[in-house]
């Protein structure tokens, strides 16, 4: 049984979804538009990256139970809100603290973030069952997250395997998930084994693709496929000068993952114009390249 957060408050797989160690740092890391755009050269507006990549106006408190670790902002039990939620995955052979700055940086903004103890989450099921147990812990009178989460609004994110099981997690989940987004999807032929790979055809909810331009597992091919199969909202961009790896605080990946969280989950204005409009901000940012959004 999995413990209660109250108000007193596998193995490594090496075939599957491979998290490729880095050289230098040691970390590991809808849209209403009625036709599809893609990038066109042009000035860079990071405007909104910027503002989203700065650190949220919350203080946030880190807390553990058993299976997994949660990010939230101090005063959920107390302020009134319902947060929208994020439920994390892993990479393989990584752990929490391999992302923890990124996962508290989502916390100052506003949500609640779990992540499951797992490296082993390319099924998408520790994924779910993270985001489920949040969903208890709501009807829980006794947790501090008792009506504090807006479960309507509810993400799955995760980075290389964690990517594949943040999509899985959402085409299995009931309708639970209303938002995915995905960081270093490695290209189909690393699933090994069948119940870890992605059919993203089967998306109902908006989807984020993103993903270093200089990363070999994530390649820019099986990233177009992956964006132009999904049948959702969906953007795609890859930072240029990134591999597979990447500092604890997301790096350039930051600012753009958390607009589009803000935005499909909360439905901030700024954050959308990123995503929508006449010239949203992803395509004219000349740090990244491949960008696409549709919807």
């Amino acid at each position: 049984m999995r413990s209660s957060l109250t108000r007193g408050l596998i193995a490594p797989m090496v075939a599957l979804f491979a998290f490729v160690p880095a050289l230098e740092t040691a970390a590991y890391a809808g849209i209403p538009t009625s036709t599809e755009t893609s990038a066109t050269p042009s000035q860079p507006d990071s405007t909104v990256s910027d503002t989203y990549a700065a650190p949220g106006a919350d203080e946030v408190i880190a807390t553990a139970v058993t299976g997994y670790q949660l990010f939230y902002p101090s005063d959920v039990a107390t302020d009134g809100e319902h947060h929208p939620l994020i439920t994390f995955g892993n990479g393989s052979y990584a752990t929490f603290e391999q992302y923890e700055a990124l996962l508290r940086h989502l916390a100052s903004w506003g949500f609640v973030v779990v992540v499951a103890d797992s490296s082993v989450t390319g099924d998408g099921q520790e994924i779910l069952a993270a985001a489920r147990y949040v969903v208890d812990e709501n009807i829980n009178p006794d947790s501090i997250f008792h009506n504090a989460i807006n479960v309507e609004s509810i993400a799955s994110v995760g980075h290389s395997q964690g990517a594949g099981g943040a999509i899985n997690a959402a085409t299995h989940s009931e309708g639970l998930i209303s938002s995915t987004a995905v960081l270093d999807l490695p290209d189909p032929w690393w699933a090994s084994r069948p119940i870890d790979v992605v059919d993203v055809t089967r998306l109902g909810v908006p989807v984020f693709f993103m993903a270093g331009a200089d990363d070999p597992v994530s390649t820019s091919l099986a990233q177009s496929n992956y964006y132009n199969a999904s049948p959702t909202q969906a953007a795609l961009g890859r930072l240029r000068g990134v591999g597979h790896n990447w500092a604890s605080d997301g790096e350039g990946f930051r600012g753009y993952l958390t607009a589009w969280l803000k935005f499909t989950l909360s439905e901030d204005p700024f954050a959308a114009t990123a995503f929508t409009g006449e010239s949203p901000a992803l395509l004219s940012d000349s740090d990244w390249d491949q960008q696409s959004v549709k919807g």
